[in-house]
């Protein structure tokens, strides 16, 4: 078996409420709201989660990045995305198992074009 690793999660703090209820759940509405996908998706790194979460697309505001251990899933599937790794997780994680790290805000910085 081999030693339980870290895996980060972003998600909006709009939805914290719901997570701290009951956990993060596969089905959920997708960040642009037009799809429910049958995972909770997972980096090993919290940058690599936050490039494919908040810098997706254009939803500025304030981001909350979950842990959880990999030993606390009842399974996941492991995807080598070129040089990066995704997991998904394709049941819910409860609330005792995954711990709120901290909260970011994500502003662009402003074009060129945009100062002048």
């Amino acid at each position: 078996m081999s030693a339980p690793f870290l895996l980060y999660h972003w998600s909006p703090v709009a939805r914290r409420k719901s997570i701290l209820r009951k956990g993060l759940c596969p089905g959920s509405r997708s960040r642009c709201g037009q799809w429910h996908p049958p995972y909770v998706c997972f980096s090993p790194w919290p940058s690599m989660a936050w490039g494919v979460s908040a810098l997706m697309g254009e939803d500025y505001g304030q981001w909350d990045l979950w842990m959880v251990w990999s030993n606390r899933l009842k399974g996941y599937e492991k995807l080598q995305l070129g040089s990066n790794r995704e997991y998904r997780v394709y049941h819910r994680i409860p609330k005792r198992d995954i711990w709120h790290v901290g909260t970011r805000e994500y502003k662009p910085k402003k074009s060129t074009r945009e100062r002048l």
